[in-house]
């Protein structure tokens, strides 16, 4: 995910960290949504992250859902007040919430071995889709990027249609889930780009 944020985003994941010497100066930036402290975090978390999912034989693109999941939520948690730095690093905060994402996918695999990440409720009450959709930020860049886009991440994420279903009902031009998924993750990528060059341009 740091490699695709570079491609995405020309700018280099391990010089945004730079700017942030040490866990306190990435909390604040954290709390101010600055786009490269959110770069460095993605940074940080992606090769624990990728190891978690691998052993948890998760196919590549949850795992790149997996990793804007565990970032939203982080964000959302620390807007509304539900994350208090204390001293640790943010991104030990951000794996742990990867780790118990697993964790129910994990669980919820061996009750059905038919279960997908998408199926999976959050064991928080929050909805991970929730960090982005309360904003502004998240209504400018969803109307303006692309019919195909918006259809995707709106079936998903403010439906909350499962992707089967999707299909099933032949809702898009998809005719697999995994089709769905890959162009999915490619609208995900598209977003994160628009929403962090909207953010540097505020």
């Amino acid at each position: 995910m740091a490699r695709i944020l570079d491609v995405f985003l020309k700018k280099s994941t391990n010089l945004a960290c730079d700017r942030y010497p040490d866990a306190a100066s990435l909390t604040a930036a954290l709390k101010q949504e600055e786009a490269d402290a959110i770069r460095c975090l993605s940074s940080r978390i992606s090769g624990s992250v990728y190891r978690i999912a691998k052993n948890a034989r998760l196919p590549d693109e949850d795992i790149e859902e997996l990793h804007c999941d565990c970032i939203m939520i982080f964000i959302d948690k620390i807007r509304t007040g539900k994350y208090e730095y204390a001293g640790f690093d943010p991104a030990t905060y951000a794996v742990e919430i990867a780790r118990r994402r697993v964790f129910h996918y994990s669980r919820k695999q061996a009750r059905d071995k038919s279960s997908e990440l998408d199926n999976i409720p959050e064991p928080a009450a929050e909805s991970e889709w929730d960090i982005l959709d309360q904003t502004e930020i998240l209504r400018r860049n969803l109307a303006i990027i692309g019919e195909k886009c918006r259809q995707l991440i709106t079936l998903r994420y403010l439906d909350n249609l499962k992707d089967k279903e999707v299909i099933d009902r032949q809702l898009t031009r998809y005719t697999t889930v995994d089709a769905l998924k890959n162009h999915r993750a490619q609208c995900m990528k598209k977003l994160t780009e628009m929403v962090a060059r909207f953010r540097e341009s505020a």
